[in-house]
């Protein structure tokens, strides 16, 4: 398996400020990248390069995560604006807003099983996790708390990053003390938390058939957990810094990271080995995410870069 970059995008198409978050979408092969100058862009690869098909604005801070539903016809972002932005990737136009109280929304990600479109939002210093129906109403159906066994420690426990399982019957948070909770989906109960972390979990996702759960975290290292048995079946090391960004390719037999060491990883699934090293950004590398069809990976830094890979198995 092997990562060569096939090429960036042009200063002229590119962000004004650090590019914090990237998603393929499902259909078209889409890449939405958001910023720090509070947009979003959305790319095309022509001849082995990204360019800008659509610029959406309507944010008025950062924009900080990106989630694509499993349609492909609907995106949503989350933005230091304190608000949940829902865009039509037919349209291009804005579907919804969903305005939060402050430092309540720091991730999104879309249900893949459910059949209204529902967003999870990962509730930053609230301590849970919010779940809307985007047709339905602009309150929360439901709310998911993290357990906290002493209230002095609920400040330390603002959630960052958050994951549904591709069956649907599962949801992961991460935190900034290290806490990585998993929740029922059909109950909404919280079932077990998974050990190992002490620092920010910053990024989050399940393997392809829902039983593994791969992590990003601060203290340098990506693992690999047995969701069901809240097992640590591999602790992964070799960044030099905080890792900010993991994804996991479609096929399950490897996954990517990025850091703030600027450099993206390629590691085996099957041989718990680092693959490749790549260093084709300048600064933090805050995100990273394979297409569908598994074979391009997109990387977007503080560099204001977006690079793009041709991903050979």
């Amino acid at each position: 398996m092997r990562l060569s970059l096939l090429g960036k995008a042009d200063d002229d198409e590119a962000h004004q400020d650090s590019v914090w978050t990237c998603a393929w979408t499902t259909k078209g092969d889409l890449l939405l990248t958001g910023s720090v100058d509070e947009t979003v862009n959305a790319y095309k690869e022509v001849d082995h390069k990204v360019k800008r098909h659509h610029n959406f604005t309507g944010h008025t801070l950062g924009v900080i995560c990106i989630a694509t539903d499993v349609s492909g016809e609907f995106a949503a972002t989350s933005s230091l604006d304190s608000s949940i932005r829902v865009w039509s990737l037919d349209t291009l136009d804005t579907k919804d807003v969903i305005e939060t109280n402050p430092s309540e929304t720091w991730a999104v990600c879309f249900n893949p099983a459910s059949e209204a479109l529902q967003i999870a939002a990962a509730g930053g210093s609230n301590n849970n996790i919010a779940l809307y129906n985007c047709d339905q109403t602009h309150v929360p159906i439901s709310s998911l708390s993290l357990p906290v066994a002493d209230e002095k420690f609920k400040k330390d426990r603002f959630v960052l990053s958050v994951a549904f399982s591709p069956n649907g019957q599962r949801l992961a948070c991460g935190s900034q003390d290290g806490t990585v909770a998993i929740f029922d989906v059909p109950t909404g109960k919280f079932m077990h938390s998974l050990e190992g972390h002490f620092k920010p979990v910053r990024s989050l996702t399940f393997t392809p058939d829902s039983k593994m759960l791969l992590t990003a975290c601060d203290d340098m290292h990506s693992h690999l957990y047995d969701v069901e048995h809240a097992s640590l079946v591999e602790a992964f090391s070799g960044h030099e810094s905080w890792v900010l960004s993991v994804a996991c390719h479609p096929s399950g037999n490897s996954f990517a990271t990025g850091s703030s060491d600027s450099k993206v990883k390629l590691w085996d699934m099957s041989s718990r080995s680092c693959a490749q090293t790549l260093s084709e950004h300048s600064d933090q590398v805050w995100d990273v995410a394979f297409n569908v069809s598994g074979n391009r990976l997109a990387s977007v830094s503080d560099d204001k870069n977006i690079c793009l890979y041709d991903y050979q198995q």
